[in-house]
């Protein structure tokens, strides 16, 4: 199961409708500061938790909005949905799992608008604090009793934020990632021998043995006077004061992270930035497990990981080694990813991942797909994900707009023969780059050949920069700024839109 769609309306950033069409497990945001990356997951916890605490709609609420346009944030999830989670085989949320495509579905949204809508007969208040599920019978979206309860078991989902609350790192319950490492880890100990003795133990010490000293046996005295009141008031009733054996699971929920970085506190009173580092790291060593217990995953339910800026504090071989176990972990769960990391995004891989670069425009952001990015046959490439979503000019993007431009130039006549070919790589640069390039032939390049600096010759300022990249041997009375470079970008993404 894994979630298929976003939609978002008029929630922050975002003025009017935005819909996410998502492919894989996992997916790259990438864009400036304030585009509305971290928005994203916070329509996302919008939907799973309501209004933030200390939160007002309006607080949240894009201020170019008018006062009939409302937040409204969707998700739609896709999969074997009734098997993963079992409350919605029960008859009464059946009607609100439906088929697409082979696929079981279901449409969750929490909306800020105020109305009254007819469920099964009875009028039904909608508000910001109802989460509501799509019924395709009524086309409409509504509130069943206890579905709130039920969305919470489908929908759980792991948050890092850049200002993470270390609640959510040193949660022991068996839906977050420090709770399912230690799952994993106890296995069968409930099981054995030392669970056992400790069983026995608790029953001498809180039941007794009827001989020796217990908590029961000292509360006898009150039981009886509680009786003796009961019996005069009520009638002759029993009670007694249980003391049975927690669940095993209550015993580690209870517990907390100790953390020792020279003073050993608890990690909630460390800084974000540590806890974020040992969030992360529950994350690398849930990727190990993967490998180890592959088929545990499938005993459990999905896990949705979202993860703001996963390389704050880290260093390039750090930000190398968390890629690669957020891709392992991406196989079996979502994983969403802010980030502005050229490490990270260089692991995109079109044919396996999502990818929406975020810009700012007036009154709201936008966010483009990167199947909208086709400049090349294998579009995006990582430079090109960085000038779309960075404004910035590389080196590579640079030869990759050239390579791209030089080959359909030598193909454009397939017939012709080897020595005409070169005769024609020969005028490309006079062709088409100064075709298209303002700057024309005027900047003097000079070949080295045998050591010996050759009589300079004039070229356009791309085929320039793309000889002073893989010739830097060559002595040149020219540099070229970074200026210059993004010149020669757009002078070639031009050419590349408009052959």
């Amino acid at each position: 199961m894994r979630i298929s769609q976003i939609i978002i309306e008029n929630f922050k950033a975002f003025r009017g409708k935005h819909v996410f069409d998502i492919k894989n497990n996992l997916i790259f945001l990438v864009g400036e500061n304030n585009t509305g990356k971290t928005t994203l997951f916070e329509a996302v916890n919008f939907v799973k938790s309501g209004l933030p605490d200390k939160k007002k709609v309006s607080d949240l609420k894009n201020k170019f909005a008018t006062d009939d346009e409302h937040i409204v944030c969707t998700i739609k999830f896709i999969g074997n949905i009734k098997e993963v989670i079992t409350n919605f085989s029960e008859p009464k949320y059946e009607p609100y799992v439906f088929e697409e495509e082979r696929n079981e579905v279901i449409l969750v949204q929490r909306s800020s608008e105020d109305k009254t809508i007819i469920q099964n007969g009875k009028t039904k208040q909608l508000s910001v604090k109802t989460v509501t599920i799509w019924n395709p019978a009524t086309s409409q979206f509504e509130n069943p009793s206890g579905v709130d309860t039920v969305i919470g078991s489908l929908f759980e989902a792991q948050f890092i934020w850049a200002d993470t609350d270390p609640a959510d790192v040193s949660d022991f319950g068996s839906t977050k990632i420090c709770g399912r490492l230690l799952n994993g880890a106890i296995g069968n100990f409930f099981e054995g021998d030392q669970w056992q003795k400790f069983s026995k133990v608790h029953h001498e010490t809180f039941h007794g043995d009827g001989t020796g000293d217990s908590l029961s046996k000292r509360t006898e005295a009150v039981e009886g006077r509680i009786k003796t009141i009961l019996l005069e008031q009520y009638g002759d009733v029993g009670i007694k004061f249980n003391f049975s054996l927690p669940e095993p699971s209550a015993f580690y929920k209870a517990g907390d992270i100790q953390v020792n970085d020279g003073v050993e506190t608890k990690l909630e009173e460390k800084g974000t930035g540590l806890q974020r580092a040992i969030a992360i790291a529950m994350i690398q060593v849930y990727a190990q497990n993967l490998t180890i217990h592959p088929t545990d995953v499938d005993k459990t339910k999905p896990l949705f990981f979202f993860i703001d800026e996963p390389e704050i504090c880290l260093h390039p071989r750090a930000q190398k080694q968390l890629i690669d176990a957020m891709v392992l972990v991406s196989k079996t769960q979502q994983i969403f990813i802010s980030t502005h990391s050229p490490y990270l995004l260089k692991t995109f891989d079109s044919t396996s991942h999502d990818l929406f670069s975020f810009e700012r425009g007036a009154d709201s952001v936008k966010a483009t797909p990167s199947c909208q990015m086709k400049l090349f046959g294998w579009s995006p490439s990582w430079g090109e994900i960085n000038y779309i979503a960075y404004g910035l000019a590389t080196v590579e993007f640079h030869d990759e707009l050239y390579g791209a431009l030089h080959e359909r130039f030598i193909s454009s006549a397939p017939d012709v023969t080897e020595a005409d070919r070169r005769s024609r790589i020969d005028n490309f640069d006079l062709e088409i780059l100064a075709g298209g390039n303002t700057a024309k032939q005027t900047i003097p390049w000079s070949r080295l050949r045998g050591g010996v600096q050759q009589i300079p010759f004039n070229v356009t300022l791309t085929t320039f920069i793309r000889n002073e990249m893989h010739h830097p041997e060559s002595s040149q009375t020219y540099a070229s700024t970074e200026s210059d470079l993004k010149k020669s970008i757009e002078c070639m993404i031009n050419i590349l839109k408009n052959p």
